[in-house]
């Protein structure tokens, strides 16, 4: 009979550490879940550990963690990546930094973000705050391995050179794009799926081709037109989904959008040039809309005019803040949808009659039910009280649901 002696003191210690024993891939990879800061710290936890945050593809910085001391914050970011094993690429790279409004930090920013660029990093994520930030190095917009990209900053953005074969997702929060960058940068993505924009400040010709986007997301961007043209075109034949939320700007066209399927339109700004924007021709085959404006009711006579039916149309949502209890607008619509199944309509509470009962009295409600879309199956009633935050979904809201079987009266 064999007799194993057990050393008692270096089995305790072997079962006081188990993490310590993982292989070095496993513990990078936790260590990919943590802040840059966070990930140094655990140099101290033992030899095994001194080394491995230097291997870590994801990297991550936000000003946050420091308080307000913009030095401390600078200090670490270079020294970290100074010391950052060399040999290792970045998978992602994370920015954020809050940027005194009498800075300029383009000399600081601009080698971090070179760092990542020269690391063949994927996915780049900069959020800088404040109100003066300089210019982007132009190596940003010729980085083969980039596959996702986000800037967040009141960066100018005029590229000479535009080469991101790889790029898939595009986010631009804040930027201004003169003398056409916008057309530049989309034809230096070929491969781009999906591109967003918010509060942009974007100058081009007389419109724009989105030729392999497939999700789009404009939302509340200034557009300059070169030779003051007081409108400008929207194409794009790949296009599945668009969230549209117009800010200043000439009015819009939507063409050659056949293949989308999703739309949320918001007109935002009271101009003349809301009723001007041209967008249901351009997406007959959309099957779920919805639309937003305080000019609906001219919005929609104007765009019905030479409309063709809305054939796939199944879901509509409509904001009629301004239609004052009279669905006229809503029942004209309706004869372009003849297979819609639900719709939804978000009503100002102050031009509906709630009597002291509790019950809602709705004018015309019966324009609808005898309207010609024989598939309709229910009727959504929104109210929506003032209160909260901006735009037409905003504040606090109560429903009614009428649901009805086709063919029949309402239930």
């Amino acid at each position: 009979m064999e007799v194993k002696i057990v050393d008692e003191k270096k089995l305790r210690a072997e079962n006081s550490d188990r993490i310590s024993n993982l292989p070095d891939s496993l513990l990078i990879e936790i260590l990919s879940w943590l802040d840059a800061w966070e990930a140094v710290q655990t140099c101290i936890l033992s030899k095994r550990w001194r080394s491995l945050w230097t291997f870590v593809p994801y990297l991550y910085f936000d000003f946050a963690d420091f308080g307000d001391d913009t030095e401390c914050f600078n200090n670490f970011v270079s020294s970290f990546l100074r010391l950052r094993d060399d040999a290792t690429n970045v998978c992602t790279f994370t920015l954020k930094y809050s940027v005194p409004d009498d800075a300029e930090i383009s000399g600081l920013i601009n080698p971090w973000i070179l760092y990542a660029l020269n690391h063949k990093v994927k996915n780049l994520e900069v959020d800088l705050f404040g109100k003066r930030c300089g210019c982007l190095t132009d190596c940003l917009f010729t980085c083969a391995s980039l596959k996702y990209l986000h800037l967040n900053c009141y960066y100018e953005i005029e590229p000479n050179i535009v080469c991101l074969p790889k790029l898939r997702f595009l986010s631009l929060y804040g930027v201004f794009m003169p003398n056409d960058s916008i057309e530049k940068i989309i034809s230096g993505c070929p491969s781009l799926k999906t591109l967003t924009m918010h509060r942009c400040f974007i100058a081009m010709m007389n419109g724009i081709s989105f030729q392999t986007i497939k999700s789009l997301t404009i939302e509340k961007c200034d557009f300059y037109s070169r030779y003051d043209s007081p409108n400008f075109d929207i194409s794009a034949p790949c296009l599945e989904y668009i969230k549209f939320v117009k800010g200043w700007g000439p009015s819009v066209t939507f063409k050659d959008m056949s293949k989308l399927t999703q739309a949320m339109l918001i007109m935002t700004m009271n101009s003349e040039n809301d009723t001007d924007c041209h967008f249901l021709s351009g997406m007959l085959g959309v099957e779920t809309l919805a639309i937003g404006s305080i000019h609906l009711k001219e919005l929609l006579t104007g765009e019905l005019k030479n409309c063709r039916q809305l054939q796939k149309l199944k879901s509509i949502l409509l904001g009629v803040c301004c239609m004052h209890c009279d669905f006229g607008t809503c029942t004209m619509l309706l004869k372009y949808c003849p297979n819609l199944e639900h719709l939804c309509l978000m009503h100002s509470v102050e031009f509906c009659r709630v009597d002291h009962s509790g019950e809602v009295t709705l004018e015309n409600l019966e324009e609808i039910e005898g309207s010609s879309c024989r598939n309709l199956k229910s009727i959504e009633i929104v109210w929506h009280y003032p209160g909260g935050s901006t735009g037409f979904l905003a504040g606090r809201q109560s429903s009614w649901r009428v649901d009805r079987i086709p063919g029949g009266s309402p239930e």
